[in-house]
């Protein structure tokens, strides 16, 4: 049964990627937290059927695709691409069945849980009418993204049907299963990433309200925040309350818009937990997509290079050079989304720090509005301690020196390559 309108619950805004999730078999038929149905028993055995089937046709995809690339010869590419080739296929397969494993047993309630912990978050941080607007913000960046990538999928599998197509079924059903697994891996990536953006956006109201309080923190502050102190103060209660005015907390001139340090410092520590979740959740994945990223990128690259650079040479027709422009796209497409995944965390890490700077600012001069020295210290030591980082099995951190680091790999190894041909 609806508990409150569906522009002011927490779904609204994941609702289209968990359609796109569910169409993948990623997610179950129903995630909403607020919601109660009857055939829930029904709903999961559908989800584990269309699971299985996806990946039966991602296993017989995968023999298909390994025996395709046994057999491709092409004296422009030595058996190490070849091997590298073979090593992606399958990993990429392994990390979409994983993916769907995942689904249906040990995820099964990873975005109701991630959801239920938003949204108690969102009691705390929102108000009802500015809960709308929040919530159509996310929700308008999440179509935004799924458009983005349908456009960049369609642009990849036209112009690959095109000028690799042989008319047999045996490439047809390598093609399928490779769009499929490509797609799959795609999903959950934007599953990750999107719950990541969510946190960023509640620390970034975080931050806002620490930033606003210290700059009017002064000794400069203005006539309604001295008269909403000392309306506060007569309150017993031991925290003392921040009066601020956030950008996306929209609320009237005579509302109580006050947080206590301990407040914020709950709202901290939940979304600190919903990143650890969601890290949890999701590492393995992670790390087999990065490795698919990594050994698709450079053969795949290389052999654009080469395939234009023949082309060029030898004024060859319009389908060779559509065959090495396909490959760069392919090779893009998934940089694009490594690039995007790691920024992602990256600004989310760098807004955590920030809420730490203007809690340091907030020290220097405490007494102005009463601030408790005891408690500041505390909400500082709390973001000192708990660690707001993207480990990948104890691998690596999704972070900009990652990022850097594999893309200096990646192009060094195509240099390589393209000197040796």
């Amino acid at each position: 049964m609806k508990k409150e309108p569906l522009e002011r619950n927490i779904y609204f805004a994941i609702q289209p990627l968990h359609f796109a999730s569910r169409i993948l078999g990623l997610s179950p038929f129903h995630i909403d937290p607020n919601y109660t149905f009857r055939n829930k028993g029904g709903c999961t055995i559908c989800h584990i059927i269309q699971a299985t089937l996806i990946i039966l046709l991602l296993l017989y995809g995968l023999y298909n695709s390994v025996l395709t690339l046994v057999e491709y010869s092409d004296i422009r590419f030595n058996i190490n691409l070849r091997i590298v080739w073979i090593i992606n296929v399958l990993v990429s397969h392994l990390a979409s069945i994983l993916t769907l494993l995942f689904s249906v047993t040990r995820n099964r309630n990873h975005m109701t849980n991630m959801l239920s912990f938003l949204s108690r978050v969102d009691k705390k941080l929102f108000h009802n009418n500015s809960k709308q607007n929040a919530y159509s913000q996310q929700r308008s960046r999440v179509i935004m993204q799924l458009w983005i990538t349908l456009i960049l999928f369609g642009i990849v599998v036209t112009s690959c049907t095109y000028s690799y197509s042989d008319g047999t079924w045996i490439w047809y059903v390598y093609t399928v299963s490779q769009i499929l697994s490509d797609a799959i891996n795609t999903g959950m990536m934007l599953q990750y990433v999107n719950f990541v953006l969510m946190v960023k956006q509640r620390y970034q109201l975080v931050k806002h309200m620490l930033s606003e309080a210290a700059i009017r923190d002064n000794g400069n502050s203005s006539t309604r925040m001295d008269t909403e102190l000392f309306r506060s103060s007569r309150n017993k209660s031991s925290n003392k309350t921040l009066p601020i005015a956030t950008f996306n907390l929209k609320s009237g001139i005579n509302s109580n818009n006050l947080y206590t340090i301990r407040d914020l410092r709950l709202i901290c520590s939940e979304l600190c937990d919903v990143l650890h979740a969601n890290n949890k959740s999701y590492e393995v994945l992670i790390l087999l997509d990065v490795i698919t990223i990594l050994t698709f990128t450079v053969p795949t690259t290389y052999s654009g290079i080469v395939t234009i650079k023949l082309a060029i040479v030898e004024n060859g027709l319009f389908r060779l050079y559509l065959k090495g422009v396909s490959n760069l796209l392919k090779s893009v497409g998934l940089l694009l989304i490594f690039i995007w995944s790691a920024l992602c965390c990256q600004k989310t890490i760098e807004e955590v720090n920030d809420i730490f700077v203007c809690i340091q600012k907030l020290l220097l001069y405490p007494s102005a509005l009463g601030w408790s020295i005891s408690e500041l210290k505390g909400f500082s030591s709390q973001l000192k301690n708990s660690k707001c980082d993207f480990h990948i099995c104890g691998f690596f951190t999704l972070n900009l020196q990652f990022l850097c680091a594999s893309l200096s790999v990646i192009f060094t190894y195509i240099v390589i390559l393209s000197q040796y041909s």
